[in-house]
């Protein structure tokens, strides 16, 4: 309702342009219903990246440092009589995220306005704040996708998932003997001066769609589903081992991705700039043709900065 009154104070103003009023008297009005209709569909498009990423936050559009620091181990025993011998604070490794502008230019017509049109209004607003947030969708998973699907190349000019990174899996068929292999892996890495075992949980499986229900058997059932087949009922030891599984068809193929909660270690970031998450509109009236423009912008970046916090199997 507040829509159609705006859209129709604003074309009545531009049947007759050269009257007291103009569209500046309503673009204020007419901005901030749009903006309130595109937040609401940015807000309920469903996004999955959420899940396994860490929500950063930069200042500017400069290389930000994420630093990972490393661990001292255990204390030294002291004999009796002896001195207490210093210990050094291990430097840290670095990452960087930087941010980008992703934006679009919409043009509202005189024409389209003079008529009233809400539908054609509301669906250009709803499809912009859809497509904001399927842009985030989108670059996650297109930064996974990189080298092969073995992720984004890391500081030390290596990709994200690599051998050196001791965290690539055996490649096998999902089950729960390939799920446990890969956990075992996961739990066996160490801090990047191998001073410390992080005993590191996984939290969270990103697997193309096609798996997702295979994926999800596993998790919750209570015997090992291989073995039932042959009508042996053997516990299941990776039951419940998942809080979430994210079947997605942004992903194809075999291959599998196993996260740590991104709170505890994240690996996967998207920063925003000065923490916007949400994106920013602005209109201004048309000049050259009658109308007004509609401008609709998001600063962000999506990077890898730990690898040490998931484990990927490319399956069979």
């Amino acid at each position: 309702r507040v829509l159609f009154r705006s859209l129709k104070m604003a074309g009545l103003a531009l049947r007759d342009i050269s009257g007291v009023q103009s569209t500046s008297d309503f673009t204020v009005a007419l901005e901030n219903v749009l903006n309130k209709t595109l937040l609401a569909s940015y807000s309920i498009t469903p996004d999955t990246w959420r899940t396994f990423c860490n929500v950063g936050s930069v200042t500017d559009f400069r290389p930000h440092p994420r630093y990972r620091t490393g661990y001292m181990s255990s204390l030294a025993t002291v004999l009796e009589g002896a001195e207490f011998v210093n210990k050094t604070i291990p430097d840290a490794s670095k990452e960087s995220i930087t941010a980008t502008t992703k934006g679009n230019i919409v043009s509202l017509s005189r024409q389209a306005i003079v008529n009233d049109d809400m539908g054609v209004f509301s669906r250009v607003a709803q499809q912009i704040g859809r497509a904001v947030a399927l842009t985030i969708e989108q670059d996650v998973y297109a930064t996974l996708a990189l080298n092969a699907g073995l992720g984004p190349t890391m500081n030390d000019g290596l990709s994200l998932f690599h051998a050196t990174h001791l965290n690539v899996g055996t490649g096998a068929a999902i089950s729960v003997a390939s799920i446990d292999a890969d956990r075992v892996v996961l739990a066996s890495q160490k801090d990047f001066q191998s001073n410390e075992i992080l005993d590191l949980r996984p939290s969270v499986m990103v697997i193309a769609i096609g798996l997702g229900g295979q994926a999800r058997v596993i998790n919750m059932s209570q015997y090992d589903t291989d073995i039932v087949a042959n009508k042996f009922l053997v516990p299941n030891k990776v039951v419940g081992l998942f809080a979430s599984i994210v079947d997605t068809p942004r992903l194809s193929g075999t291959r599998r991705y196993m996260f740590v909660d991104p709170s505890l270690m994240p690996v996967l970031e998207v920063a925003f700039l000065d923490g916007q998450q949400e994106p920013f509109l602005e209109m201004q009236e048309g000049w050259r043709t009658d109308g007004v423009e509609w401008k609709a912008r998001l600063d962000y970046g999506v990077a890898g900065v730990e690898f040490r916090g998931a484990v990927t199997n490319a399956g069979v």
